[in-house]
């Protein structure tokens, strides 16, 4: 079995690979440490519950773990290598799964969905990941690209366990979730610094207001996702976020480049921890990892979910049609898929992981339980994405942003 600090690479600029680690530090601390009062929905607010997803139950979920372990024996002994996003793997699943199957687990992390993709093309099947974790969205492009493994749910008892009205969103970007299985889902907002912001921001134009005032100015961070970067601009102003007329995106680029671009220090996927460290002031953030600000201190640290509207995203585990340890990815992905197993998750990365029964294994007093769990009202502000033929110019546009801001 590999080593703690052999078992997580990091593939991201050196600066924030170590604010990752001193993240992932802390996290695994908050997660250990935080006990509960009363049990969390998981369900999606508005959008369905339990009627097909199986018995969500202590009972059902006693015999949904001994199926993940019965089907964690298969993929006994070897490797296994994920390629996924940073903090959203709570060590302790990582390390019981590992020692239960002797198997060697290497995680690889990425900060982007453009840079994922762009590495498995270049690796052109050679890149010796078994399982990826790309935003559903994705999915149609990665299947073009013969990039994917078809599912065998015989192999997946435990997906059974999945909220229907969330497999049913990434269903819309592959039918019949033949290629991915939903891992979480969330969505984007802002996290910041209320001893310096101290007007609180309501919508997408008060944060890109607020980015120019004294003080923050400077101190502003954006996403490293191109398709949220330019949905600020199409969430203020009312326009489909998924649009294709060139004008839009021409008026998208306008606004960053004139109205965000002098204020920007960095474009950070994971800015939680370098806010509390007094690096940031006001970051363009999604929900966990706003979340880790917030449990750091809440009266300081403000979380709001992105306004008129925002994104709805979904992440899911698929297997790479080059996959070297096809029977440990399987076993890896219907192990997480337990309600036991799901709810350590939650703890440890803030995500809602879709799984019915989890709530039966979550802390009663689970810190910052809002920022994970959306209400109804929230949950009509979401609106899924899509990558589509303006692809290209969303990502020449972030580019240009970046240039203009110098980070």
């Amino acid at each position: 079995m590999a080593r703690d600090d052999e078992r997580m690479r990091l593939l991201v600029p050196r600066a924030t690979a170590e604010r990752i680690r001193r993240e992932m530090s802390r996290r695994q601390f908050l997660a250990l440490g935080g006990a509960g009062a009363a049990a969390a929905g998981l369900a999606l607010a508005g959008c369905g519950g339990d009627d097909d997803g199986g018995d969500t139950t202590a009972a059902g979920a006693a015999t949904t773990a001994a199926a993940s372990e019965g089907s964690a024996a298969a993929g006994v002994g070897g490797d296994l290598s994920i390629y996924t996003w940073a903090e959203y793997q709570n060590p302790e699943n990582t390390d019981a799964f590992a020692a239960a199957n002797d198997v060697n687990v290497v995680l690889d992390i990425y900060d982007s969905n453009e840079a994922m993709l762009a590495k498995l093309e270049l690796a052109a099947g050679s890149s010796g990941y078994d399982v990826v974790v790309p935003t559903s969205g994705f999915i149609p492009l990665m299947v073009s690209k013969d990039l994917l493994l078809e599912l065998d749910y015989s192999r997946l008892p435990n997906a059974g366990n999945i909220d229907p009205a969330i497999a049913e969103l990434a269903a819309a970007h592959d039918p019949g979730n033949v290629y991915a299985i939903v891992k979480d889902w969330g969505s984007t907002g802002w996290v910041y610094d209320a001893s310096v912001i101290t007007e609180p921001i309501t919508d997408w134009a008060g944060f890109v207001t607020a980015a120019a005032q004294d003080g923050v100015s400077g101190f502003v961070t954006l996403l490293g996702a191109p398709g949220d970067v330019t949905g600020i601009v199409f969430w203020r102003d009312g326009i489909d976020w998924r649009t294709t007329d060139p004008a839009d995106l021409d008026h998208a680029e306008e606004v960053l480049l004139n109205e965000l671009a002098p204020h920007i220090k960095a474009f950070d996927s994971y800015p939680g921890v370098t806010l509390v460290a007094g690096e940031y002031v006001l970051s363009q953030a999604w929900n966990g990892d706003a979340r880790v600000a917030v449990l750091e201190d809440p009266e300081r640290y403000v979380w709001g979910l992105g306004a008129p509207k925002t994104e709805l995203w979904v992440d899911t585990w698929v297997i790479l049609k080059s996959a070297p340890h096809v029977d440990n990815a399987y076993a890896w992905i219907d192990n997480i898929l337990d309600p036991a197993v799901s709810a350590k998750e939650v703890e440890f990365h803030g995500y809602n992981t879709a799984v019915l029964g989890t709530e039966d294994f979550l802390p009663a007093d689970l810190p910052a339980r809002e920022i994970i769990f959306f209400t109804e009202e929230e949950v009509a502000r979401l609106l899924p994405g899509e990558v589509n033929e303006a692809q290209d110019r969303i990502v020449e546009i972030y580019n240009n942003l970046k240039a203009a801001a110098g980070a």
